[in-house]
């Protein structure tokens, strides 16, 4: 497969543990980070957080009696 040079800039613990995974792995640097970028296009990364509590947290509610839709409504449709 032909291949292209490129420079990217990142951050320096990024770059630390990104050598110590390909010291761990037996790889070199460059197939570390083309292992992690086909991953990344393939979409390996999504699917971690399943939903928007996973991100944000989940935080318990202050109210009153109950979150059911057709108690919340009850007032409402009448």
């Amino acid at each position: 497969m032909e291949s292209r040079r490129t420079t990217i800039v990142i951050e320096k613990e990024l770059y630390r543990q990104a050598k110590r995974v390909a010291v761990e792995q037996d790889k070199t640097l460059k197939q570390v980070m083309e292992d992690a970028l086909r991953a990344f296009l393939r979409g390996d990364h999504q699917g971690k957080r399943k939903n928007r509590s996973d991100r944000f947290g989940v935080y318990p509610a202050k109210t009153r009696g109950s979150l059911r839709r057709e108690a919340l409504y009850k007032d409402f449709l009448r």
